[in-house]
């Protein structure tokens, strides 16, 4: 995705965000690693209402809705073609901070979206080899406010040698649960079943049909 695509993201994400919601593409970036890599495959109906901490926007026109559902589906898909088919090559959204020593990454937001997706499907608590348990606590060091005092006390050489490891970790996880993977996950909610015609449940304004039933 271009970075214009991503300046969008990031404008309708916080316009449309609250307090408890996903508010960067950085952070949906981590949200979406999480989502494909995990062991089943995971409804849109399921993804999308977390996204926004359940509180749907009411988007200002139908067009505005279907342009960030497009978009929200095209960094998804860039996230699991590149974790499957370019693994060495993985390149996840980080932020970038220039503090006068030269250009710092900020992998906090995408660390934590990571973890959200993880909640979101269902593997987060899952028990893992030792060294996969390793890759996880990289990403939860950087994604909760838990590991902020450790990552405070870093030297820049020991937070650039930790910031390193978090996209391998991601690579390494997505790996793990691709050799594990479960059948399709049933729909958890009581919702009447989504019709081809009826409008989508991600809130987007189109058919079912034309929109998350293709992805």
């Amino acid at each position: 995705m271009d970075n214009k695509g991503l300046e969008k993201l990031d404008q309708l994400l916080l316009k449309y965000g609250n307090d408890d919601s996903i508010l960067s593409a950085s952070e949906l970036d981590g949200y979406f690693a999480a989502i494909v890599s995990g062991p089943r495959r995971i409804d849109p109906g399921l993804w999308y209402p977390p996204i926004w901490a359940e509180q749907l926007p009411k988007w200002a026109s139908d067009k505005e809705g279907e342009h960030f559902t497009t978009l929200a589906v095209e960094l998804m898909s860039e996230a699991a073609y590149m974790l499957d088919e370019e693994p060495d090559d993985y390149q996840a959204i980080f932020l970038a901070d220039s503090n006068g020593k030269g250009e710092k990454l900020i992998v906090s937001q995408w660390c934590a979206g990571y973890l959200r997706g993880a909640q979101v499907a269902g593997w987060i608590e899952a028990e893992l080899p030792e060294a996969l348990q390793a890759s996880l606590a990289t990403i939860r060091l950087h994604g909760e406010e838990e590991g902020m005092d450790a990552l405070n006390a870093m030297s820049d050489e020991a937070y650039d040698a930790s910031v390193a490891t978090v996209e391998p970790a991601a690579v390494a996880l997505y790996q793990y649960w691709q050799q594990h993977l479960e059948p399709v996950l049933p729909a958890r909610r009581e919702e009447a079943k989504v019709g081809r015609n009826d409008p989508c449940s991600c809130g987007s304004g189109k058919k079912y049909k034309q929109c998350c039933l293709r992805s």
